[in-house]
């Protein structure tokens, strides 16, 4: 299904990593936030964002399948 969702993006060097779907901005912000703890803030970086993507359900729960720009 194709739809607009906020997602949680790990980049590395500027090209996407990771993508998370979050259901509200709040729950993002928090996992950032969390995320940036664990990991080298100087490498990996962490951003919420609302973006267009193509998403499915699985085993009850939302999952990204992709971003699309």
């Amino acid at each position: 299904m194709k739809e607009f969702v906020v997602a949680l993006i790990m980049t590395l060097n500027g090209n996407m990593i990771e993508h998370t779907f979050k259901d509200k901005m709040s729950d993002c912000l928090k996992s950032k936030r969390l995320a940036q703890r664990e990991v080298r803030p100087e490498r990996v970086q962490f951003s919420c964002m609302k973006v267009e993507a193509i998403t499915e359900v699985y085993q009850g729960r939302k999952k990204i399948l992709k971003i699309i720009q």
